[in-house]
């Protein structure tokens, strides 16, 4: 049992690095950043500070606002996750600026059709880094819990949650954008595309990973809603 979850956190792992690396080639592409790392980008623009960087301090602060989110005993019995978010925010935020500053620092596409190629690789990347969360099953990104979290507490479907979550990010790097730039930076067509693509990617790869059935145990550790 130690072993097979020993194995789910390691592929949990390795599924945080192909998210950052997915979300940091789709920002190389300059046709727009991904929702979730749009605030993050925006804020690195105008500050000394890096998307990593932003990125962790966002992620804590869902961490937060979960705690003020759910309801008491659910704090107690979900602690552990809780605490765990903290390490994979912190995680996360370093594998952006580890892919954006040292592993793609020289990518940089010049022509409209290598943009969209690079977008569309990254859109791929991301989508198997979700997917293999998902086939990990043992913990979820501060991003993704804080949605579950709101969608439990409004009792609403997770899909619709989601989307207004993403859009209020989005719609908050916009203004954040115009006001210390005159102009919107990190919203553009990629932005768009990525909200579009990368969860019917997510979908179409989810079943190739029953290949690593024999490798993981059957066991759940998260269950997810």
């Amino acid at each position: 049992m130690r072993k097979d979850l020993f194995r789910r956190y390691l592929l949990f792992s390795v599924s945080i690095f192909i998210n950052a690396l997915g979300i940091s080639v789709i920002t190389k592409a300059m046709l727009g950043t991904s929702a979730i790392s749009s605030v993050p980008y925006v804020l690195s623009c105008f500050t000394p500070f890096t998307m990593g960087q932003y990125t962790i301090a966002i992620n804590l602060l869902f961490v937060v606002l979960e705690l003020l989110l759910m309801p008491h005993q659910d704090i107690r019995d979900s602690k552990f996750q809780l605490a765990f978010q903290v390490p994979v925010g912190v995680c996360f935020g370093w594998f952006i600026d580890l892919c954006m500053n040292f592993i793609l620092q020289d990518l940089a596409p010049d022509l409209y059709v290598a943009e969209v190629i690079t977008l569309l690789t990254g859109c791929f990347l991301l989508a198997t880094g979700v997917s293999l969360e998902v086939k990990a099953n043992v913990a979820m990104v501060p991003g993704e819990c804080i949605v579950r979290v709101i969608a439990l507490r409004l009792r609403c479907d997770f899909g619709w949650v989601k989307m207004v979550f993403d859009i209020t990010l989005v719609t908050i790097a916009c203004v954040l954008s115009l006001l210390f730039m005159s102009h919107i930076e990190g919203v553009r067509e990629g932005t768009v595309v990525a909200a579009l693509i990368v969860g019917p990617i997510t979908h179409f790869l989810q079943p190739y990973w029953h290949v690593m059935d024999h490798w993981l145990s059957p066991s759940t550790v998260w269950q997810q809603q």
